[in-house]
């Protein structure tokens, strides 16, 4: 960790009661640190959400980390509004903080590249539908006046590994509904992706929002790319590091009764603050306390 990181983390663990002291240096580099007078976990969507974006766009990784899980949905939703992919590969089976997931077919992330892998703007993994594409991205179709009679059945049977042929595309769309999928895919990538979010059936409507947004703003390829911002409690990224960390100072109604009392309970949740802190390479932001229940960092 750098200096400025390396003092505030150094001053949190000598100040627990019970310590065998172990002395480590700073990397030589200043760092930095940030005590934000606006911006808790209730309300990232201003200077918090405008500082992080900064530090991604520079091509650094962010982590926003916190006591609790139930601290961390503010911030999730304010990624998920603005389409910034986000995960935690420490703990991958919380699917709240992994909201992309590409590993099977099944997934709304490969359904959508599923739909888009046939499109020039795709990238130099570009090539044509297989019939395992066709059932991923058409089995979400809503059936009225898109699909023909009996379509859904006909995917189901095909050789998934099978290129897609004009005839096959008659055999499943209703025509009024190939010529638009046409015209969308003649557009660019996201008028091919309007298409199919404007025709899938309800129940697929909240699941693809985010992934579909998330492509549509930042190109296909992010929803394969690994996310550069991680969003986890401290528990939970222990032994991990980014770029930035972004540190939410509270605690639970528990952890404020054990930040109260000296000795052990208090050394604990000193030594989970601690944890948070050094998880930063080269930036750390204090966050604003939401309430009195915070630890003094």
């Amino acid at each position: 960790m750098p200096e400025a990181v390396h003092g505030v983390a150094n001053r949190l663990i000598h100040s627990v009661t019970r310590r065998q002291e172990k002395t480590y240096l700073a990397r030589p580099e200043a760092g930095s640190v940030e005590r934000l007078m606006r911006g808790s976990y209730k309300s990232p969507e201003h200077h918090i959400l405008k500082t992080a974006t900064e530090h991604l766009e520079r091509g650094q990784s962010v982590m926003f980390l916190a006591s609790c899980s139930f601290m961390l949905q503010p911030v999730v939703k304010v990624l998920r509004a603005n389409a910034i992919p986000f995960w935690n590969p420490y703990r991958k089976a919380n699917g709240s903080w992994n909201p992309i997931r590409t590993g099977n077919r099944g997934s709304t992330a490969n359904r959508i590249l599923s739909l888009l892998v046939a499109h020039p703007d795709y990238g130099e993994q570009h090539r044509p539908w297989s019939h395992g594409d066709q059932m991923a991205w058409g089995e979400c179709l809503a059936s009225k006046g898109v699909l023909r009679h009996g379509a859904k059945k006909k995917l189901s049977t095909w050789d998934v590994d099978q290129p897609v042929a004009p005839e096959t595309l008659n055999a499943i769309f209703e025509p009024a509904a190939l010529d638009s999928l046409m015209e969308a895919y003649e557009g660019d990538y996201r008028a091919l992706l309007d298409w199919w979010r404007s025709r899938i059936n309800v129940e697929y409507f909240d699941r693809a929002k985010y992934p579909a947004d998330v492509a549509c703003r930042r190109g296909p390829a992010a929803l394969l790319e690994k996310p550069r911002a991680v969003v986890g409690t401290i528990h939970s990224v222990k032994g991990g590091q980014a770029d930035v960390v972004y540190l939410f100072p509270d605690v639970s109604q528990a952890g404020a009764a054990q930040y109260g009392r000296a000795g052990a309970p208090r050394d604990s949740v000193i030594r989970l603050f601690y944890v948070g802190a050094t998880r930063a390479r080269e930036a750390l932001y204090i966050c604003q306390r939401e309430t009195s229940m915070a630890a003094d960092l």
